[in-house]
């Protein structure tokens, strides 16, 4: 089974001492079927209070508790990880799969993973129709095709920008980072009937330059027979060991791999992260 080495370093400098709130780091994997941590680490400068807790989606969070002040905040995460990709016959059940048709009790544990503006699952409709191919498909190829189309017609963009796209931004600009493509995916998913959801994490990637990765982000989807099934519409890959998922939840906009504040009269700050992701023998 694939296993990797990750090391995840951020550094915010500060233009003048300040003083740091809390900080929700989601920085460690839940372990499960899919993924087994051998070994974490988690160092900060200053040094401060960790409490680990899980969110309500169950996801692992350290919270960093600061005293005094500071004129830079260093943030490394270091994890030793396996995964365990499906087997070809789970894949083929995969494609086995027609309509998507939830129990009344999945209906109801899935619906924050289902709903969703009405202005953005017709805006979705709209764009899978208008490329929509005149052989019947299933909901599983159709998802394929949506994931396929967003990596082919739409721009990879940095921005620097805070914050996410709406799926009907993304379709208007036709450019946008691994998290906005991530979701347009989980709104198109919804919008053929299907739960999505929003996964933070890690990709390997061939012949990366040391520290030239970033945190990367897809879209999971549910169906009844296999469980949530990666998509990632940026790189192409779907339910691949290479994707090294740390948390997940119904939308982007409560998913960031670090978060906080800080006060300081007049102080700005400047972002800098390095990601390695090294493949193990």
């Amino acid at each position: 089974m694939p296993a990797f080495q990750i090391r995840h370093a951020t550094t915010y400098a500060f233009s003048s001492p300040v003083t740091l709130s809390p900080h929700s780091l989601y920085l460690r994997p839940r372990g499960d079927h899919k993924l087994k941590v051998q070994a974490s680490a988690l160092a900060l400068s200053p040094a401060a209070e960790v409490v680990w807790r899980n969110d309500l989606y169950g996801n692992s969070v350290a919270v960093a508790y600061f005293q005094g002040e500071t004129t830079q905040l260093d943030i490394t995460s270091e994890l030793t990880v396996e995964t365990f990709p499906r087997s070809e016959s789970q894949r083929r059940l995969l494609l086995e799969t027609g309509a998507t048709q939830y129990s009344p009790t999945e209906q109801r544990m899935l619906w924050p993973y289902i709903d969703q503006p009405a202005e953005t699952s017709q805006a979705a409709a709209d764009w899978i129709g208008a490329g929509a191919a005149s052989v019947k498909k299933g909901q599983y190829e159709r998802l394929l095709e949506c994931a396929a189309r967003i990596r082919y017609e739409f721009d990879y963009r940095i921005r620097y920008e805070p914050g996410l796209q709406t799926p009907i931004d993304t379709l208007q600009l036709h450019s946008g980072t691994c998290r906005d493509f991530a979701e347009l995916m989980i709104a198109a998913a919804r919008s053929l009937g299907c739960a999505a959801r929003f996964v933070t994490g890690y990709v390997f990637t061939r012949n990366a330059a040391p520290g030239s990765s970033s945190p990367h982000a897809w879209a999971e989807v549910y169906i009844p027979a296999v469980g949530w099934i990666e998509l990632d519409a940026t790189n192409g890959l779907v339910d691949d060991g290479d994707l090294i998922p740390v948390a997940s939840a119904a939308t982007g906009a409560e998913l960031t791999p670090i978060s906080g504040a800080f006060t300081g009269f007049g102080a700005t700050s400047t972002l800098s992260v390095g990601v390695d992701v090294m493949k193990l023998a």
